[in-house]
């Protein structure tokens, strides 16, 4: 069971991604979140505040208690789907933009979704932060077959390129230079795409929603790109197991990992794609997002749809013996169980947490609840 005490702050919307702001020499106070499923969605810029009237904590010696404060924010067109940096001060946005369109022929009003990118530009401030959106893609989505804009469901950053992938099943590569212009459009699927990172510079996985992930080169076109798929784990062979979440350990990018939709991780070696290299029973709902700690990267976080959030620490003192693998307790098959120790960080929330993130001790998360979690001192 989790030690650590939550703070529940609620701030009247649904949260469907949660950044901190990068600090490289002290503790982030800023976190950024964006919305879903809401009559008007924003990303709303929060700085962190002491409680000037809380005194129960000071007084027995533990730390101040914080309130987050919103200090700006930005309308969206949309759900916002998904939110990575690409310096300490910009942010890349993905939206499934909806837009009232009239059909003669159906019903009077259509809502038609068209999934496009954003960049946002924090102005940090002594006193009070700004928030802008300095750059936006045109359409980068739509379906083949109908002349019709889809939405796009995730993105991945890698220096100052940006990739996003869609309903459509397409990759589009960007820089965060010029947003206006596509470097490169792949045909990935013919499937809708769900998943999307990078594991190198030149490098992409996307995964669909039949649990087959592809590897993708930046730099070829859709005829010339590698024929590399591999699919993920499921408890019942004959059903599919679609991923909802991708991440790769921070000092060996060739281990994959993967949360799906039963709840369970699959953890790929992308030298050896024969069978997959783990497979761990986690949740017992779909993970709807998965990372390691960017500090520490022995520390694994998972988040459900049946409201908890997972810490998995690697037993370093245990090891795997005579390991050809880089010593990753990732990669150790049916020992890995051993060698992981899982804790409860969140529990019994009665909605799904959508999104989580960690910065030195400071942990952060949202959901459908309206509120976000805040653990200082995560231990």
């Amino acid at each position: 069971m989790s030690q650590n005490n939550v703070s529940i702050h609620y701030i009247s919307e649904k949260v469907s991604r949660v950044r901190w702001l990068p600090e490289q020499l002290q503790q982030s106070e800023r976190f950024l979140t964006g919305s879903w499923d809401m009559d008007r969605n924003f990303v709303r810029l929060w700085r962190l505040h002491t409680n000037q009237f809380a005194t129960a904590n000071v007084t027995a010696g533990g730390p101040p208690e914080l309130l987050p404060r919103c200090m700006d924010k930005v309308a969206l067109e949309d759900d916002v789907t998904a939110m990575e940096f690409v310096d300490k001060d910009t942010l890349a946005v993905s939206c499934a933009d909806g837009k009232s369109i009239q059909y003669p022929s159906l019903n009077p009003l259509i809502l038609e979704i068209a999934g496009h990118l954003s960049l946002l530009k924090v102005h940090r401030a002594v006193e009070e932060d700004l928030l802008e959106r300095t750059a936006r893609s045109e359409c980068l989505h739509s379906f083949r077959l109908l002349p019709e804009p889809a939405p796009c469901t995730d993105l991945a950053v890698y220096g100052h390129d940006i990739a996003t992938c869609g309903e459509d099943g397409l990759v589009n590569v960007l820089t965060a230079g010029n947003l206006r212009q596509v470097k490169r459009t792949i045909e990935a699927d013919s499937l809708a795409l769900c998943a999307l990172h990078f594991i190198g510079q030149q490098q992409l996985v996307a995964a669909n929603r039949m649990g087959i992930l592809r590897l993708l080169d930046v730099r070829v076109a859709s005829a010339a790109q590698p024929k590399t798929a591999f699919m993920t784990a499921c408890r019942d062979d004959k059903s599919s197991n679609f991923v909802s979440s991708l991440a790769s350990h921070p000092m060996q990018p060739h281990i994959l990992i993967c949360g799906t939709e039963e709840g369970t991780i699959t953890v790929w070696d992308l030298r050896n794609l024969q069978f997959p290299a783990s497979y761990i029973s986690a949740h017992t709902s779909t993970i709807n997002e998965i990372g390691f700690h960017r500090r520490d990267p022995s520390k694994l976080f998972t988040a459900s749809e049946t409201g908890e959030v997972w810490m998995w620490t690697e037993q370093r003192s245990l090891g795997c013996e005579a390991p050809k693998d880089g010593s990753s307790a990732w990669l150790c098959g049916d020992r890995v169980k051993s060698l992981l120790k899982p804790q409860g960080v969140l529990q019994n929330i009665s909605k799904p947490i959508n999104s989580f993130d960690v910065h030195g001790t400071r942990f952060i998360c949202g959901g459908d609840s309206e509120a976000v979690y805040l653990i200082d001192g995560l231990m």
